[in-house]
């Protein structure tokens, strides 16, 4: 099981690719705040269906802390609280904030990027080559920003898998 930021729900539902997250995890979490994050705009609806199934909507227990490690480490509140709740639950964190995942880092918490979780669906040959590389495409038309050295870095990374 993994806990997701909004960033990876919003791509990929997006681009009808969020049962990638069922297929590798099987089970996801995500917290209120997060859930209030996706529950409108494109892709909700996608994203409503899979929380019938398998996202499960969860706060953390420690849930008075949230705002103030929003504010001590300057993240969100929606990133604060899966922050929380991925070190509670001992769980991957999936996201694509470079504040969450470095603030997450900080505190010893394992954190995939979504460019790293479509190489780990690859090696798990959940997909192939060519839907990778149509994947990360897709992700880019649909809104997601990545630089040129990182886009060039990953293709290699497909070729060599």
């Amino acid at each position: 099981m993994a806990i997701a930021d909004s960033s990876v729900l919003i791509h990929l539902s997006r681009i009808n690719k969020l049962p990638s997250l069922k297929k590798y995890f099987s089970k996801v979490r995500i917290t209120q705040d997060v859930y209030n994050e996706v529950k409108t705009g494109i892709g909700a609806s996608e994203i409503e269906k899979a929380r019938q199934n398998w996202i499960i909507v969860e706060n953390p227990k420690n849930f008075n802390e949230i705002d103030n490690i929003s504010k001590l480490e300057d993240i969100e509140k929606a990133d604060s609280s899966i922050l929380i709740l991925a070190e509670e639950k001992k769980e991957i964190l999936l996201s694509n904030d470079y504040d969450l995942i470095m603030v997450a880092k900080s505190k010893g918490i394992e954190c995939l990027w979504l460019t790293t979780f479509i190489l780990r669906c690859l090696k798990k040959k959940i997909i192939t080559k060519k839907e990778a590389k149509q994947i990360l495409l897709e992700l880019i038309d649909a809104g997601m920003r990545l630089s040129n050295e990182v886009y060039s870095t990953i293709l290699t990374e497909i070729d060599k898998l």
